[in-house]
């Protein structure tokens, strides 16, 4: 029987599984963070508006923007950070497909070898997803401070209008 991971590739595809339940953990704080940090912002539109709660409507107003900003470079570092990941996910598969195809003198299609490669890469692969997973809690999270801020905006409109 063929050996198709050598102890340098385990410790490879081992390596990258431990950085991947690190990241998911590091994620899911991140997020539990983020949603803490927003849920306040939310609240205060639930009240009832008067002259004490028109100052806790603004401040809220400027929290929601510096929030957008710092999720818009978070987003952008790990944006950077999949890309370099597709990078090394696209090596990795050069690397293997170069293996299968010539190193271990066992004939195979090229959809067994993509088989074969598959498993090789799950651990890259699911680096690249946990990646975009974040990324796209991070834009909705984005997209709810935006709906806020318009919340906020037609809010201070309409107690202008009302002259309070």
């Amino acid at each position: 029987m063929v050996n198709l991971y050598n102890e340098e590739e385990l410790a490879r595809i081992e390596k990258i599984k431990e950085t991947n339940d690190k990241l998911e953990e590091f994620f899911n704080n991140k997020r539990t963070e983020w949603t803490s940090n927003v849920e306040p912002l939310f609240e205060v539109i639930k009240n009832n508006f008067n002259l004490e709660s028109f100052s806790k409507v603004v401040e809220a107003q400027s929290i929601a923007l510096s929030y957008r900003q710092g999720i818009n470079e978070q987003i952008s570092f790990f944006l950077n950070k999949r890309s370099k990941e597709e990078v090394k996910l696209k090596k990795v598969k050069q690397d293997k497909f170069m293996f299968y195809a010539l190193g271990i003198g066992l004939k195979t299609s090229l959809g067994e070898k993509n088989t074969l490669i598959d498993a090789h890469i799950g651990e890259n692969e699911r680096n690249i997803q946990l990646i975009e997973n974040y990324v796209e809690f991070l834009r909705s999270t984005s997209k709810n401070l935006e709906a806020l801020g318009f919340t906020i905006k037609n809010i201070i409109e309409l107690m202008n209008y009302l002259g309070r």
